[in-house]
């Protein structure tokens, strides 16, 4: 993959709203920032120095929303005490965990690698729709490496450690990949990036000079959705980091700008993937989060460069 298709997509998530907890990124290493958007985690103030991160509003449920990425989760509970190690695949449908007040959390920390788009494919080798809406055993990916993975991670007391760890074994994992479907997955991610979504598959295979069938193909082992999928995802990302940018929208101005029809097409294609309309998206906007992605214009108090 090509680090340099990042900086084309950013997609945004919304935060947990408990105010005992928090959540922190750092990105990877220059060896790994073509296949990975970030390393995170986040737990509760009990297992961290509240001090040294900010506390969340009440009100409003954690939204998972569908981004293209997938990601190795790794959570931690204390009174086992146990790693659970599982790997997500692509999610094509929002989804939300509401807010637990008063509900002992069933973990104290969870540790994830988000992998950017057709980035896991270089390290596992296998085809993403395997996995797609689906959370499995880490062991179904590396049946060999998760034992190791499980020792380390617990002699780690710290993110910083945790991202220790899991760079050193992600380092020893990379598979060889066909230079060829490299190549035309690059080119097709760039061509949906610079166009927000709107190419549409005839015209993305006729430019890559392969057939409609043969690129769905292609492009579901490496993505774990279909390019039309995929794109349509992309388009509603770009939606969302207008609102982000300017919650008082005109939403009919911002149907034109992005594309559709008209608002009520829009508004369709916006909860699909948000579950909820562009008007609470814009309530909700001073919660979307990654410190990384959607906050580069101020440095951020809990993200370490």
């Amino acid at each position: 993959m090509d680090v340099t298709l990042h900086t084309m997509f950013r997609p945004i998530q919304i935060n947990g709203t408990d105010e005992q907890s928090y959540y922190v990124e750092r990105m990877p290493s220059a060896d790994l920032m073509a296949y990975i958007a970030c390393y995170w985690e986040s737990g509760f103030f009990s297992n961290r120095e509240e001090s040294m991160l900010p506390k969340q509003v009440n009100g409003v449920p954690t939204r998972v929303l569908p981004d293209g990425c997938t990601d190795i989760l790794i959570t931690y509970d204390a009174a086992q005490p146990k790693h659970t190690l599982s790997y997500c695949g692509n999610y094509t449908q929002p989804f939300m965990f509401p807010q637990s007040v008063g509900v002992v959390p069933s973990a104290d920390y969870t540790f994830g690698v988000r992998f950017f788009p057709g980035g896991a494919r270089s390290f596992h080798g296998l085809p993403l729709d395997t996995f797609t809406d689906l959370r499995i055993a880490l062991e179904e990916c590396w049946p060999t490496q998760v034992d190791e993975l499980r020792e380390r991670l617990a002699t780690t007391n710290s993110f910083d450690e945790r991202v220790r760890v899991m760079e050193g074994t992600l380092k020893r994992l990379s598979v060889r990949i066909s230079a060829y479907e490299q190549d035309l997955m690059k080119n097709v991610l760039h061509r949906i990036f610079s166009e927000g979504g709107s190419m549409n598959v005839h015209e993305l295979a006729m430019r890559e000079v392969v057939s409609e069938r043969q690129l769905h193909r292609k492009f579901a082992g490496w993505i774990g959705v279909s390019p039309k999928r995929f794109s349509e995802i992309v388009r509603f990302h770009r939606v969302l980091a207008s609102i982000h940018q300017n919650p008082a929208r005109d939403w009919a101005a911002l149907a034109v700008e992005h594309g559709f029809y008209d608002q009520a097409h829009l508004i369709r294609h916006f909860r699909k993937f948000y579950g909820e309309t562009p008007r609470t998206a814009a309530k909700e906007h001073h919660l979307m989060m990654s410190d990384l992605y959607n906050r580069l214009d101020k440095p951020s108090v809990i993200l370490k460069p």
